[in-house]
């Protein structure tokens, strides 16, 4: 279901001269992508936003496979009428099942006539974007593989809006020449965090750590409840002033505050790294008072999600662990004070935690 926002709203915009501004008067359409197990609602409607191309389509990946995957029928049909396609990659030097797939995938699509490469092996792309026209935006968790499209539990988003638009594909114009900040992008987000209806495009890079410095804001404010489902959370004893930690005790201080603070992470059965990290975490929060559950062993959540006291919304492909939060090239938004956007993801988030089993007794 699209929402459609015609009053007036705020982008906070990350331009080239990357400042922060806000933008009034901006209609806006949003359409959260919820899947559940088994289900496809991200495929269909990234194929059909593909389908509607007019101009160009830049698509960045994590992770891509061939096989499996008919928004790559799509991206060649898009080709063939004209539309400037580039799809960019990770090489992924700690995962090399990952760089092959992505390979196979650029080997694909090149012979295809499609302009495909991998990113810069300094850096780690773990972002799932899709910038269509510079106009329409797809942010979330999903990757582009049969299992990611099928069988997980995703969330992610598609919004229609220019200013939007403008800022992530000049994000990928950047990830595609190599042109990252060195030391990172800083932003004061006071002035989006206490206006009205607003978007705040988040693009991470190494050193860029907006969606963390967001939810750094928000998460003090929250008055009635914060729902985090998320893929991975990572708890650092050694280190206390690392941002998943001081994410972490945000969370624990609105708990204290006597807020309803839910928690649910994937059991993450198939990586034993993630699996001791989320263990470790969950028993972390557990014992502050806070609600934790895992999801089944044999399903995957792979949603990266926030919802706060039901209006506002921080999506996107960032887990709560040093490298996703400080490192990697990460792509996500805050859909802030929008409470009919908010419910939604906010059914999702209840449909996974009926789903889960608890920690502790």
């Amino acid at each position: 279901m699209f929402i459609s926002i015609q009053r007036g709203i705020g982008i906070g915009l990350l331009l080239s001269s990357f400042l922060c501004l806000v933008a009034h008067g901006a209609p806006a359409t949003v359409l959260p992508l919820l899947d559940h197990w088994e289900s496809d609602t991200y495929c269909s409607a990234v194929m059909e936003a593909i389908d509607g191309a007019d101009r160009s389509i830049d698509v960045l990946l994590s992770s891509g496979r061939v096989t499996g995957v008919p928004l790559w029928d799509s991206i060649v049909a898009a080709s063939d009428r004209g539309v400037a396609v580039r799809v960019l990659l990770d090489a992924s030097d700690w995962a090399p099942e990952i760089t092959e797939g992505n390979r196979d995938v650029l080997s694909y699509l090149t012979d295809q006539g499609i302009d495909c490469r991998f990113d810069d092996p300094s850096v780690t792309t773990h972002a799932k974007m899709v910038v269509i026209d510079a106009s329409v935006v797809v942010v979330g968790s999903t990757n582009w593989n049969q299992y990611a499209l099928r069988e997980h539990a995703q969330a992610d988003v598609i919004i229609d809006n220019p200013h939007v638009g403008a800022v992530f594909a000049e994000y990928f114009d950047r990830i595609w020449g190599a042109r990252l900040p060195e030391n990172g992008v800083q932003i004061d987000f006071d002035e989006v965090v206490t206006n009205g209806p607003t978007m705040v495009p988040l693009p991470d890079g190494p050193g860029t750590s907006l969606s963390a410095s967001l939810l750094l804001e928000l998460l003090p404010q929250a008055r009635q409840s914060v729902h985090v489902s998320m893929y991975r959370v990572s708890v650092y004893p050694n280190y206390p002033g690392s941002l998943a930690n001081r994410l972490i005790e945000e969370l624990i201080g609105a708990a204290g505050r006597g807020l309803d603070v839910r928690v649910v992470m994937d059991d993450c059965s198939f990586y034993a790294d993630s699996a001791n990290a989320n263990l470790a975490s969950a028993i972390y929060l557990y014992q502050h008072g806070i609600e934790v559950r895992f999801d089944a062993p044999e399903r995957t959540t792979h949603a990266k999600l926030i919802v706060i006291d039901g209006e506002s919304v921080v999506i996107g492909s960032t887990n709560w662990n040093y490298y996703s939060l400080e490192e990697n090239v990460e792509a996500g938004i805050g859909l802030l004070r929008m409470p009919a956007v908010a419910e939604l993801f906010d059914v999702f988030f209840e449909s996974v935690w009926a789903d889960s089993r608890p920690v502790g007794p």
